[in-house]
């Protein structure tokens, strides 16, 4: 219920709650002061109340709104104080679930840079939403060489990445990966960089196939590479001797081949064969 204090002054001021009540206001209540009496009615009698004063000896000489209605006249007179006080106040819930930074922390704090990369393909960016799949992050950074642990965590627009790994004693190899020998790519197997050739390619001994980077949005930042690949070369070599010694020399320089061929020349065998010469960098 709306109310409001009327002021009334004059002689037999308390006489004045008689008046109303005669005029069919309803008094709420009434507070004889020095000067007067202070008379609390139903706001929607207002009109009505100054009538009855002004047809007597009475002055209505100050109102001040009570309950609902004197915080409702407050609240217009702070409008823009309330609306600003609003916005914010949406603009901080909005923030606090939204992802303002992120912190890669734990014995494994230097996978940073392949954690933000595997939160930018799972859709996670400054001012986004935390991630709701949070499992499938936690198990593509599992899958790192010594990780053990990893936790997903967001509060205050933070998003913490913990890394734990089982031997830090160890660190990661540094550098890129490169082709071990002149050859067709054969495989390659990248958890960690930028591949720089794909299967199929022709490749020289010592042509970059990972480079240790990795686009997070616009920007490159270094990683660990993670990375295996197999080249097929073609063998094609001549040795003393007979047969048999021939295809034990081969392999012992070559390791197993295949499609092997031989071939009697005037000073001993010649073999020819393919084999799969294998780089790995930080890939167990």
């Amino acid at each position: 219920m709306r109310s409001l204090e009327v002021f009334i002054e004059g002689l037999g001021a308390a006489r004045a709650v008689e008046k109303l009540v005669q005029g069919g206001v309803p008094v709420l209540g009434a507070r004889v002061q020095k000067k007067g009496v202070t008379v609390r009615v139903d706001g929607k009698h207002r009109k009505k109340v100054f009538a009855i004063l002004r047809g007597s000896c009475y002055n209505g000489k100050k109102t001040a709104p009570k309950g609902v209605l004197r915080l409702w006249k407050l609240c217009c007179k702070r409008a823009g104080l309330l609306a600003g006080a609003l916005v914010f106040a949406l603009c901080v819930l909005f923030f606090q679930g939204r992802v303002l930074r992120i912190e890669v922390v734990g014995s494994g704090a230097y996978y940073r840079a392949e954690a933000l990369g595997v939160l930018a393909r799972s859709g996670v960016s400054f001012c986004s939403p935390p991630p709701a799949q949070k499992a499938r992050i936690t198990a593509e950074i599992m899958s790192l060489p010594r990780v053990s642990f990893c936790s997903v965590s967001h509060a205050g627009g933070v998003l913490t990445v913990r890394v734990e790994v089982s031997d830090e004693a160890v660190p990661p190899v540094g550098g890129c990966l490169y082709a071990p020998a002149d050859g067709v790519l054969e495989t390659l197997v990248v958890l960690s960089g930028t591949p720089c050739a794909a299967v199929g390619d022709s490749v020289g001994k010592g042509d970059l196939l990972v480079e240790n980077v990795t686009p997070v949005g616009e920007v490159r930042l270094p990683v660990t590479v993670i990375a295996g690949a197999a080249v097929r070369c073609t063998v094609d070599a001549e040795y003393a001797g007979d047969e048999a010694h021939a295809l034990a020399q081969a392999y012992l320089e070559y390791g197993a081949l295949e499609n092997i061929h031989t071939q009697k020349t005037g000073d001993g065998w010649r073999v020819t064969g393919e084999v799969l010469v294998q780089a790995a960098l930080n890939l167990g």
